[in-house]
């Protein structure tokens, strides 16, 4: 009972792990610079095509008010 136990730690572990290092890869976002400011207008523009495109295969109506975002 205890050893699949502690298999399942360490698994889950050693994916947490995974997700940390990926993380500490991406660069920092700061609010200030040209280049943040930037990645974050594409990535709003990105989110608002896709949930747009997945109201329109969906039919669903698309509402300016709507608060729903993929992500």
């Amino acid at each position: 009972m205890l050893q699949p136990l502690g298999l399942i730690a360490l698994m889950v572990a050693m994916v947490v792990t995974l997700y940390e290092m990926g993380a500490s890869l991406r660069p920092a976002v700061c609010s200030e610079c040209p280049h943040c400011r930037q990645r974050a207008e594409e990535d709003a523009v990105r989110q608002e095509r896709l949930s747009r495109e997945y109201a329109r295969r969906n039919g669903i109506d698309v509402d300016d008010d709507d608060e729903r975002r993929i992500g």
